[in-house]
């Protein structure tokens, strides 16, 4: 062989092997508690208008994630039992990971699962964090991430898509009657949660859509027996809630129907294997809920806990069968696309502010430290949005892993969007809710026009009427982006 030859043939082989070197797959996965220690109680739990505090827990709650990564790139994905991870504890767990393992901050994902029994996080309503538990979780949220990182094993990947539409419906309802909301007006077209109809004409039909789709990542060691690593599973439930109860009757932290999904899956995919980790993303589900309100209320009633259960249980059916149908490969490229989009707040205005003023005047407003009338606690809430910039960075994320692509929101995100970038998406997606930040809900033009609860002006609605357009155009130049 002469020398030409020679050196052609050593450019053709490095070029292989670079390439495989490049394409392999590496994994790993974590659990990592986050129950509030002893001196973090009494705390403040999140997903009620008033202020919650429990004195302790028999429960136990979670952060878990799941890493992939190559030569081109590491991601990971962390769910939180909680129910809102503010921006600055997101921000702050991802330098402490940047700081300890190289992975940029934009690679990883942090998100909130929306459990309603977890402590409060970031402000919501009357709900105020402990800042004690705030740096707890932070550290603990990078700890995941990080031990997540250590595991790192050569992998294979693949994904399937199950369905299970018995456990989503719509909570916003067309109703025939018409109801004053908290800022004395009775023209809105939609209510959420409006009651069971007993043949009245009480509804007429949902508000929107549901989507039932149940998709499935898995990863799983290339080592002799293929020792499944993990898998992040994605659903667009908001939350069951009735969580479980003490001995006393008293109320319990709960990873909500999210963990147990865990639980369940991990026990059907690999049981026994105790370094196997489950995971339920919450997807676009800012308007879902899993209550059917066209018919009578259900005879059965559930017990603390109970309900949950059964909920994860059908959900990690419905995954399991998608699951059985992986193909898996170890050539699964990764890329990543974010942006910080910024968007407006809905700021009140003068007469907003002098009707708040007027209504939070009188002392009757308040019982037990708390305000107890609706119309008070979104005075209350229009007065602090007065302190808002005009404009919010929102942090939109896209990663590629292979022919799936995952996006993430901080907002509670209505379920059309969702749907709406499936249907559009080059690749197959889907998007997880509550990451990387909390900018409240996410409804479309048309669902603010009908109003009702997710729309009202607060904390936890507050920006522009056209932010999902801005959205959605957004991940498409960013899926775009990806297919390059």
């Amino acid at each position: 062989m002469n020398r030409a030859k020679a050196i052609l043939l050593c450019l053709i082989l490095s070029g292989i092997f670079t390439a495989n070197a490049r394409a392999e797959l590496r994994a790993g996965a974590d659990v990592t508690d986050i129950t509030p220690l002893a001196e973090h109680f009494p705390i403040s739990t999140a997903g009620s208008m008033a202020a919650n505090f429990i004195d302790k827990t028999d429960e136990r709650i979670h952060c878990r994630t799941i890493m992939l990564g190559n030569d081109e790139a590491t991601v990971s994905f962390t769910i939180v039992d909680s129910c809102l991870i503010p921006r600055d504890i997101a921000d702050s767990a991802k330098r402490l990971v940047n700081s300890a393992t190289g992975i940029p901050p934009e690679n990883i994902n942090i998100a909130a699962s929306h459990t309603h029994s977890a402590p409060t996080s970031t402000p919501a309503f009357q709900s105020n964090p402990l800042v004690a538990y705030q740096i707890f979780l932070t550290e603990k949220i990078a700890e995941s991430i990080i031990k997540a990182h250590r595991k790192l094993e050569p992998a294979e990947a693949g994904w399937a898509v199950g369905s299970d539409p018995t456990q989503v419906f719509n909570r916003r309802w067309f109703v025939n009657e018409p109801y004053e909301n908290p800022f004395g007006s009775t023209g809105d077209k939609v209510r959420m949660n409006p009651g069971f109809d007993k043949g009245g004409g009480k509804v007429s039909k949902p508000a929107g859509p549901t989507d039932p789709d149940v998709p499935v990542l898995a990863v799983r060691s290339t080592a002799p027996g293929k020792k499944p690593i993990a898998l992040l599973a994605n659903y667009c439930l908001h939350y069951v809630g009735n969580p479980p109860r003490s001995a006393e009757g008293k109320s319990q932290l709960s990873g909500d129907y999210f963990a147990r999904f865990a639980e369940i899956m991990a026990e059907k995919v690999a049981p026994g294997n105790t370094d196997y980790v489950a995971i339920l993303s919450n997807g676009a589900s800012g308007d879902i809920n899993n209550v059917d309100f066209s018919r009578p209320r259900p005879e059965k009633s559930y017990a603390p806990g109970e309900k949950m259960i059964e909920v994860a249980t059908s959900v990690a059916n419905a995954a399991h069968k998608a699951f059985q149908e992986i193909k898996y490969s170890s050539e699964f490229p990764i890329k990543v696309a974010f942006r910080d989009l910024d968007l407006g707040v809905r700021k009140p205005t003068a007469e907003d502010l002098k009707r708040a003023h007027e209504i939070l005047s009188s002392p009757e407003q308040l019982i037990n430290g708390n305000l107890r009338a609706r119309e008070a606690i979104y005075a209350r809430e229009t007065l602090q949005l007065r302190e808002y910039p005009d404009t919010v960075p929102v942090r939109l994320q896209s990663v590629r892993l292979g022919d799936l692509c995952i996006n993430t929101t901080p907002c509670e995100t209505f379920v059309e969007i969702g749907l709406e970038l499936k249907e559009t998406s080059p690749f197959a997606t889907f998007l997880i809710e509550l990451a990387n930040g909390y900018n409240g809900y996410l409804p479309t033009p048309q669902q603010h026009e009908w109003g009702g609860y997710e729309t009202w002006r607060a904390k936890s609605s507050y920006l522009e009427v056209d932010a999902s357009t801005k959205v959605v155009a957004a991940f498409r130049e960013m899926m775009a982006e990806l297919g390059e």
